[in-house]
């Protein structure tokens, strides 16, 4: 699932918020850094990222 936030691309966050030991988020599988810039990323950087999120999301659930 994917929410919308105050600009036009939507963010891959869950709300469920927990870094792992490589500090990328275990809900959306974003790293920490990507999460606190958010905000300051182009709309092309944030279509990346959320991309990139989505097919960690489907292979994560392909190993479950």
């Amino acid at each position: 699932m994917f929410i919308g936030n105050n600009r036009n691309i939507i963010t891959p966050c869950i709300g469920q918020c927990d870094l792992d030991d490589n500090d990328n988020c275990m809900g959306c599988y974003r790293s920490s850094q990507e999460i606190s810039d958010w905000i300051n990323k182009t709309e092309d950087e944030k279509i990346a990222i959320v991309i990139r999120c989505k097919q960690k999301i489907a292979l994560n659930s392909q190993d479950n």
